[in-house]
């Protein structure tokens, strides 16, 4: 930890610019989801259309199953192929880089059912075919957060132009479906991932892990951190990476606050975790002086391609 920037006035400062950000981030979603709605009564025939060609798994993977206890055996369907994707390692054409770096943010993959609480977390597949494809023309590389940190504190390097892909909770999407797209260009993923509950198989996690994507820690039961005794935040912040570390074998340095609700109790909990950085929902390219408030750009059903080419201009 020696080597990490230390929390102090100036951090105190970056918080509250991220905080403000976080509110501007929120106003956005809300228009997302106004226009999203309209779209869906004048295009309901062409949502159909593009439900019935969607290939692959059905993305149900229910927000519903936030806080229950999971699946999570050893079996599991889905093959993806072995062996790490091209950037589960540093490049040869790699660079310093000690600059912003944008994360994105998604959830689902797939189309909402009927009456789901949250369906702009839903994004449809060819949505997030069609942004990957435009990340890829437009010079992007995914990379995951563990090689942002080494580029930012410890001389490593990055592609021209990298971005992490981020994938919240564990749904069976981000396994059958996010997995074999992100190995079609070459690139790692970063899966934030609930201790227990999760709807992912244990084999699933693993074969993620061989294709060279990150594990990070979101908690054991998805709570909101802030209004936690100590007892209770020690279990879910630190109890969460000791689980994550023995049931995966990987280092487990990085942190993702459920729905991005956090205070300075929590951040000095996932500090004295042993966690090198923690992401948020503030809006906004990370930088690597804010380790603990990480920003990223949250993906919608309603973002789109124009949506995401807008978050990475305005970031």
């Amino acid at each position: 930890m020696a080597d990490q920037p230390k929390a102090g006035d100036d951090q105190a400062s970056r918080r509250a610019e991220l905080l403000a950000r976080r509110e501007q981030s929120r106003v956005r979603a809300r228009r997302r989801r106004l226009l999203a709605a309209g779209a869906l009564v004048l295009f309901a025939a062409a949502i159909a259309t593009i439900m019935l060609v969607a290939s692959g798994d059905d993305g149900s993977g229910s927000l519903s199953s936030i806080g229950r206890q999971g699946t999570t055996g050893s079996g599991g369907e889905g093959a993806t192929g072995r062996g790490a994707v091209r950037n589960a390692s540093p490049q040869p054409d790699g660079q310093p880089h000690t600059g912003p770096v944008p994360i994105l943010e998604y959830h689902v993959l797939g189309e909402p059912p009927a009456g789901v609480a949250y369906p702009e977390l839903y994004v449809a597949r060819p949505d997030f075919r069609h942004q990957l494809e435009w990340l890829d023309r437009h010079g992007y590389q995914a990379v995951t957060l563990e090689q942002v940190e080494e580029a930012w504190y410890r001389d490593g390097s990055l592609p021209a132009k990298p971005v992490v892909l981020s994938f919240d909770d564990g749904y069976r999407p981000q396994f059958t479906f996010a997995l074999p797209q992100l190995r079609k260009h070459g690139w790692a993923g970063l899966l934030n991932l609930k201790a227990e509950g999760s709807d992912l198989y244990t084999s699933n996690v693993r074969a993620m892990i061989a294709a060279g994507w990150e594990v990070a820690a979101h908690t054991i039961h998805h709570l909101d951190l802030t209004e936690l005794d100590p007892a209770q935040l020690r279990e879910e912040v630190a109890g969460s990476r000791a689980i994550l570390r023995r049931e995966y074998s990987v280092p487990v340095r990085n942190f993702c606050y459920p729905a991005g609700r956090y205070d300075d109790t929590v951040i000095a909990a996932v500090e004295a975790a042993g966690y090198v950085g923690a992401t948020t929902e503030i809006a906004g390219y990370a930088e690597r002086d804010a380790p603990y408030v990480l920003a990223r750009f949250e993906i919608l059903g309603s973002t789109g391609v124009s949506g995401l080419a807008e978050d990475l201009r305005s970031g």
